[in-house]
């Protein structure tokens, strides 16, 4: 799990959110992919990203299908899991304000919740018998399972679409740097990407992606404004050309 020593974050409300969604997880259908916080927190973010309006309920609802209250409600925890998923959501948000992310554009003011799996956590996992040999070798990279999160809200969203141009082009290369953190480390499609993205291919790694990842969610932020903003003024400049 990923902190910023200059962006805390409340770990105990985290690995209660972990802990819940681990039990919708276990409650849901074991032919429904599965759902980890890390795919919650990416899903999240990426609905505080957008253009529409949106609430941490649609997350959930797009995740766990709409009757995933019913394994809380029996065990009477949905206050309780409401209030730290609001917590978390509430978090996401002021990590993403504008005057931030404008003020200092190079500052890193997302703390995703990505899990990583060092080689103690692994051992520890193995011999718990949490984890086998098996499901070891399918582990996603670490931010994998955020990054899928995210582009799924995305596709799910369906709001996310431009007419073609320059705004077009700049959100379809924003959405690959999110989508090269899901590519498999030895892949073509990986190296054919890093190749042309970077300057110095041969310095890039998982850690790397990630962080130009999180830049580029930043500027997703700022970037969706701006196209409100610019929709907004056509607008009116629309509605004042009709009044004459």
């Amino acid at each position: 799990m990923t902190d910023h020593d200059d962006q805390p974050i409340d770990i105990h409300n985290a690995q209660q959110l972990g802990e819940f969604v681990a039990q919708l997880a276990g409650a849901a259908d074991p032919d429904a992919p599965a759902i980890t916080l890390d795919t919650l927190d990416g899903y999240m973010t990426a609905l505080l990203v957008g253009p529409p309006p949106s609430a941490p309920i649609q997350a959930m609802d797009a995740l766990f299908g709409e009757e995933w209250p019913a394994a809380l409600e029996a065990e009477e925890q949905t206050e309780a899991f409401m209030d730290v998923l609001h917590l978390r959501w509430n978090e996401i948000s002021d990590s993403l304000d504008p005057q931030l992310l404008v003020e200092s554009p190079e500052q890193m003011q997302l703390v995703p919740l990505i899990s990583e799996f060092d080689d103690e956590t692994k051992a520890r996992l193995l011999a718990d018998g949490a984890l086998t040999e098996a499901l070891l070798q399918r582990l996603p990279a670490a931010g994998a399972m955020w990054a899928q999160g995210f582009l799924q809200a995305v596709d799910d969203m369906g709001s996310w679409e431009l007419p073609e141009g320059d705004a077009a082009r700049d959100l379809s290369l924003m959405l690959e740097a999110v989508e090269a953190v899901t590519l498999a480390e030895g892949s073509t499609e990986r190296q054919d990407y890093i190749n042309e993205a970077y300057e110095q291919p041969e310095d890039v790694d998982q850690n790397a992606l990630i962080d130009d990842m999180l830049f580029t969610v930043q500027d997703l932020r700022l970037f969706w404004l701006q196209q409100a903003a610019l929709k907004a003024a056509f607008s009116e400049d629309g509605g004042s050309a009709a009044e004459h």
